[in-house]
This record gives structure tokens, C-alpha cells and sequence, in this order.
């Protein structure tokens, strides 16, 4: 009899996990962007739209935005992550009024250093970015940051050096600094920006107004 009761409560305990399970996966599935409400705190949202293209496992930065007035309103910083799955960033927190993007500065995640060991580094800005935002409206900016990755080509394996003596694996090292080295001066002679601010063009402009579409209180914004 307890044996019965035992698989019984196990089959119960079973089905119970399995239900939540799809349970969390459909409210997950089912979930859409959703914006502020339009009040007092968030009179506007700025789209920015961002492009990131990954041939790396992981970048190791995000780039930290500063924003200013042109008129007197008080600018913000805004930060953004390179993600391939996202099009755009955006913030609700700035007033109506004229705006320009003053800098952008690549910061390192914790832990990880940008190349030659910087935490932080400014990225040149060669045109002005300005817009104006209004009461109740999305703006889309005209520019998209661009994050890429250089190409770092065919993974090297590693030899292994368990059944080596000494001068072997001095001399198998000497090689693979040899030709990390190499690989280094490679991906440089590519010349790959990692951030970039770039004229936005109508295509990718198009896949961002129909995401924002799906977004689920959109119909209480004003759109461009």
C-alpha cells in the first residue's frame, strides 16, 4: 500500500512540475514589449536604433551614450549593449525639447579590459547628431550605432604537450605565441570599427517599425 502511495505521489509531483514548466514557457513565448504609459515622468521615447553584427563569442563592452540639451534641458547618459537579436535601445526618460548626442564611450564589463588594457574610450563622432523630441510622440533617430567584430578566422587547437620534455614544450610555446601574434596583426590589418554611428537607411528602418507594431500599448504613442 505505501508502495502504491509513493509512485502515486511521485506521478502527481511529476505532472505538477511538467505543467509549470509549460506554463512558464507560454507566458515567456507570450510576452511583448511594452512601453511606458505617457504622464508626467515619461513625456517621450527615443528610439535608437542599433545594428550589431557577431562574429566573436561575446563582446566585452557596452557603450554609454551621453545625451544633451541644446536648450537648456537636462541631458542623460544612456547605455547600450550589442545584441545581434536587438534593433533598437530606447529611453523614456527625456523632455520635449532639442537634443544632440555629445559622446559615446565604449566601457568595459567588469572583470574585462578593452584592447591595450583600457577600461574606458571615447569614440570619435565625425557629424553632429541633433533632434527634437515632442510631447507624446516616438522619435526614431536618423543615425544607428553599428556594433562589429573582426573576423578572428579558423580556431587554432592547441597541441598537446603532456609527452613532451621541456625543450619541446618551450619550443611548441615559442610557436603558438608566434602565431597568436600573427593572428593579432591579422584581424588589426582589417580595420574594423567596433562602434560606429551611421546614416540609418530605409530598410533597416522598416524591420524597426514593424517590431514596433508588435510592442503591446503602442496605440498611446504618436509615431513618426
Amino acid at each position: 500500500m505505501r508502495l502504491k502511495l509513493k509512485i502515486y505521489n511521485y506521478k502527481i509531483m511529476r505532472i505538477t512540475i511538467l505543467n509549470l514548466i509549460i506554463a512558464t514557457v507560454f507566458l515567456l513565448s507570450g510576452c511583448a514589449m511594452k512601453f511606458p504609459v505617457p504622464d508626467e515622468t515619461n513625456q517621450t521615447i527615443l528610439i535608437i536604433p542599433v545594428e550589431t553584427r557577431q562574429t566573436l563569442g561575446n563582446f566585452v563592452f557596452t557603450l554609454d551614450v551621453s545625451i544633451k540639451g541644446s536648450s537648456g534641458n537636462e541631458g542623460i547618459k544612456h547605455t547600450v549593449e550589442p545584441n545581434p537579436k536587438m534593433l533598437f535601445s530606447y529611453n523614456t526618460k527625456l523632455k520635449p525639447g532639442k537634443y544632440k548626442i555629445a559622446k559615446m564611450v565604449m566601457q568595459a564589463k567588469p572583470g574585462l579590459k578593452l584592447g591595450g588594457g583600457a577600461k574606458k574610450r571615447s569614440e570619435k563622432m565625425k557629424d553632429k547628431v541633433e533632434f527634437e523630441l515632442q510631447q507624446g510622440r516616438i522619435t526614431i533617430l536618423d543615425k544607428m550605432i553599428l556594433f562589429q567584430q573582426p573576423d578572428p578566422g579558423k580556431k587554432r587547437e592547441k597541441k598537446d604537450m603532456r609527452n613532451m620534455d621541456e625543450n619541446q614544450r618551450a619550443q611548441e610555446r615559442r610557436k603558438e605565441k608566434a602565431a597568436r601574434k600573427a593572428d593579432q596583426e591579422a584581424m588589426k590589418k582589417q580595420r574594423v570599427r567596433q562602434v560606429q554611428l551611421v546614416n540609418l537607411d530605409e530598410s533597416f528602418k522598416a524591420k524597426i517599425l514593424e517590431e514596433l507594431k508588435e510592442v503591446e500599448n503602442i496605440d498611446q504613442w504618436k509615431m513618426e
